[in-house]
């Protein structure tokens, strides 16, 4: 892949078995994540967008490691905002041909994933559990490329590696546990996307893939 400054960003441009893959590393956040998402929109053209990395999981018993495909991704500050005299979407539900390609996958699984701004293993404010018989992942981004593909009528998907359980040490945990199984992530990216394009193609609702994108 090549690689360039794009903005404060690094661009990383190449192909993905015959695909044509970009990868904009804009770092954590929703600021930064809606805007590489929207600026992906205008000048890749991309034919999905990715939110990819890693989240926090609250539940001690999930495996750093873990590659979880989202099954929805709830915006937690949104929904704590209360009456208002406007609509505002706080859940965001993934493309289902592109998830169900990323979970055919072996070693993928399912899960919500809640977009919030707090301490995951915080003893005094932690991520709200919204499906008490599900394992949720907690991260900070993929409510925005989700609101950012939504407004463009894109598919979307997000994957993400389990890094840490809230630990003092997360930081340390993240660059230990998450590399390998970030690069198993890459992997699963590049087969499910390649399935994908295929049944797309073959239902002839696209005539040739185009750029495909996805976060970090």
């Amino acid at each position: 892949m090549s690689k360039e400054p794009w903005g404060r960003w690094t661009l990383y441009r190449g192909e993905m078995w015959d695909l044509p893959l970009a990868v904009i590393r804009c770092g954590p956040g929703k600021v930064t994540a809606a805007a590489a998402a929207q600026a992906a929109v205008q000048y890749l053209d991309p034919m999905v967008l990715l939110s990819f990395g890693v989240a926090g999981c609250p539940d001690p018993t999930v495996p750093l490691g873990s590659l979880i495909v989202a099954s929805s991704v709830v915006d937690v500050a949104l929904t704590q905002l209360g009456d208002l005299p406007v609509t505002i979407p706080t859940r965001f539900e993934p493309d289902v041909l592109l998830t169900r390609c990323l979970l055919s996958v072996p070693g993928t699984r399912s899960a919500p994933l809640l977009c919030w701004e707090g301490q995951v293993a915080s003893p005094v404010r932690r991520p709200p559990v919204l499906e008490p018989s599900r394992t949720a992942a907690v991260d900070w981004e993929s409510s925005a490329v989700a609101q950012v593909a939504q407004m463009w009528d894109l598919p979307w998907a997000a994957v993400k590696i389990i890094s840490d359980h809230g630990e003092e040490e997360r930081l340390r945990l993240l660059a230990l546990a998450a590399r390998r199984p970030l690069q198993w992530a890459g992997e699963v990216v590049r087969r499910a996307c390649g399935k994908y394009v295929a049944e797309r193609v073959s239902t002839q609702e696209v005539e040739l893939p185009k750029e495909l994108e996805h976060e970090d």
